[in-house]
């Protein structure tokens, strides 16, 4: 464990440090991992990193994505002088896995081997009431993701089984994905908040629906929480807008309805042995409970962030043994100048 957080640290320790001030630009760095939960089967590792501009006045002023990106997302954003508009970009890498890694054959009765390697663009704009932000995704899976030299070496330094199954990954796929979010906070009290979430995906790794309700408590910074979902399954971005020093914990309830999900569907575009031939049943309404607790100063700012799911296959279809919810927890450590 502590190598991997060394590791994800070297990208904000480099980053220069002078000009640091309110709600400027951020470096994250997330390491998710369902070690947390003692379990090693469907979402088992991700590591991403994720760039976020300072805010701006307009969209059009915010640094760094070619203007092509913004005409073809921005128009689902309003136009407002009062908000704050941002870009993020992150980048990162999926690992999911059947529970039994030690089996060498394919396994036609679990979640299959998947790598994925992604690139995701967002546009926000936001206040301390108001959210929306758009994001596209592009990347894809198979062996080009490196999903098994990834998942060996994580459980190297955790001393882990090694994965013996990597053989029977989904074949190669690009992904290309889009998403919409909408938050707006209802209760704004001296100690706690909570705010109704939607959220809409469209594309060949996700297409889902998921409404929410979210709670912060403590001291709380003005803005929105970030919920480090694996790369590709949610939105990046950066909500922040008093970035002083902060301590407060988060419980964020969401239900999502699945229209289509790689991860537990196979290949879509493509045709492979796992697609083909499996025998599980997906679970289209999931639920969630994630819980977290949240530390910021004026520069540094670190997040621990443990989530729980209802089953997202049918049990009984599954090998015995093996666990049908989807659990796990992420750490993200956040660097600002």
């Amino acid at each position: 464990m502590n190598k991997v957080i060394w590791i994800a640290l070297v990208p904000l320790i480099i980053l220069p440090v002078h000009g640091a001030f309110p709600a400027g630009k951020s470096a994250r760095a997330e390491f998710s991992n369902d070690v947390f939960f003692q379990s090693d089967d469907q979402f088992t590792n991700g590591i991403s990193f994720i760039l976020s501009s300072s805010p701006k006045h307009s969209l059009e002023m915010t640094e760094g994505t070619p203007a092509f990106g913004r005409s073809l997302l921005g128009w689902a954003l309003p136009e407002d002088k009062s908000l704050a508009y941002r870009e993020s970009w992150g980048v990162g890498q999926n690992v999911q896995t059947p529970n039994n890694i030690s089996a060498g054959d394919l396994i036609l009765d679990d979640v299959p081997y998947i790598g994925m390697l992604g690139w995701q663009n967002t546009f926000y704009g936001f206040d301390d009431k108001d959210f929306w932000a758009v994001q596209w995704l592009l990347g894809w899976v198979g062996e080009p993701a490196l999903g098994e030299e990834g998942q060996k070496a994580t459980h190297e330094i955790f001393n882990a089984v090694d994965p013996e199954g990597w053989d029977n990954q989904l074949d190669f796929e690009p992904l290309l994905n889009a998403y919409f979010t909408r938050k707006h906070r209802l209760i704004d009290h001296n100690w706690y908040d909570m705010t109704i979430t939607g959220d809409v995906a469209i594309g060949n790794f996700f297409t889902f629906v998921q409404p929410g309700l979210a709670f912060r408590f403590g001291d709380r910074p003005e803005g929105f929480i970030f919920l480090p979902d694996p790369l590709g399954r949610g939105i990046d971005y950066d909500a922040v807008l008093s970035p002083g020093r902060h301590f407060y914990g988060s419980l964020t309830f969401r239900v999502t309805h699945f229209f289509w999900a790689l991860p537990r569907e196979g290949n879509l575009l493509v045709s492979n042995t796992w697609t083909d031939e499996n025998i599980i049943d997906v679970e289209r309404d999931v639920a969630q409970a994630i819980f977290g607790l949240h530390w910021q100063s004026r520069n540094w700012g670190a997040h621990l962030t443990l989530w729980l799911s209802t089953k997202t296959v049918t049990e009984s279809r599954l090998d015995d043994g093996t666990d049908a919810n989807n659990n796990f927890g992420s750490i993200m450590l956040e660097r600002r100048f």
